[in-house]
């Protein structure tokens, strides 16, 4: 029974991740909820598996054209320090309230997100330091809530006028430093279990397949749409989480 709820965790997760970059969110929460899977350990093995969704969700969407690397580079240079950063963080506090204050930021994002009416006509541009100053602080995010770089540069980059598909691309690529540098964070001052973490990274990859499939076959628009049900569906659930 433990193996189907991982399973079926895992393809969740991942598909989610393919489609709109955002699922990571759910591993956390939900393994502690079905696995009792501690909640600091469940952060820590998320974000060891998250290394296998990021490998294929870069590959799935590099090789469709989707992935600015330019932007990704900036972004890398704030991420790799503050992922260690937020990863020593999370092993020293509890975080109820910065769940709180993202879940409140994510809903947000979702319902702007969801009533724009318009798209935008092109691509919009960042200097490279506020790429930088966005890493830092999607890198420390993301290790201090064992959630992976989406589910905090997806919104972000939404709010501020770009291509859901720009974005969910960019957030692939993010994946990985997230990943990597959160993972070595843990691995010194968490508790990973890496049996999990790589079981779910595993099942999770061929869900991220499946979900850049359905995304690069959605018009932009039902793209958009779909993004911001998934916002808000994950703010309301971490929400709930929080308060329960």
């Amino acid at each position: 029974m433990e193996l189907l709820i991982t399973i079926s965790i895992g393809l969740l997760a991942g598909t989610l991740i393919g489609t709109v970059g955002i699922g990571g969110v759910l591993l956390a929460p939900l393994l502690n909820f079905f696995l009792d899977v501690d909640v600091h350990q469940a952060m820590a093995s998320s974000s060891l598996s998250f290394l296998f969704t990021a490998v294929v969700g870069i590959v799935s969407y590099a090789r469709r054209g989707s992935i600015s690397w330019e932007m990704v580079k900036w972004l890398s240079l704030g991420v790799l320090p503050a992922a260690i950063l937020g990863a020593w963080v999370n092993s020293q506090m509890q975080t109820s309230t910065l769940f709180f204050i993202l879940a409140v930021l994510i809903l947000f994002s979702g319902l702007n997100t969801l009533t724009r009416r318009s798209l935008p006509h092109k691509k919009p541009s960042l200097g490279n330091l506020s790429l930088v100053l966005i890493g830092l602080g999607v890198g420390f995010g993301s290790a201090l809530t064992g959630t992976g770089g989406p589910v905090i540069l997806v919104p972000l980059l939404v709010l501020l006028n770009f291509s859901p598909l720009i974005a969910i691309g960019v957030s692939q690529a993010i994946q990985l430093p997230v990943a990597l540098f959160a993972t070595f964070g843990f691995a010194l001052y968490g508790d990973i279990d890496w049996q999990l973490g790589i079981t779910l990274g595993i099942i999770q990859a061929a869900g991220v397949l499946m979900g850049a499939h359905f995304a690069h076959r959605l018009p932009l628009i039902r793209l958009r749409q779909v993004v911001a049900m998934a916002l808000i569906g994950v703010g309301l659930l971490m929400i709930r989480q929080n308060l329960s």
